[in-house]
């Protein structure tokens, strides 16, 4: 990932929930039962922001 410290910076605020969206292929953060922030997968399961 090109920023291996964002996923540590989500887990700490408050609420946040993290899933996989596996018919997306989407780490999703949640707030709330919101979705705000996203890691989009390609099909070798590497992050797009790479």
């Amino acid at each position: 990932m090109k920023y291996p410290w964002i996923e540590k910076y989500l887990m700490e605020k408050p609420g946040v929930t993290k899933d996989f969206q596996e018919e997306w292929n989407w780490i999703r953060f949640q707030l709330g039962g919101k979705m705000f922030v996203a890691i989009c997968r390609d099909d070798n399961d590497l992050p797009y922001s790479k």
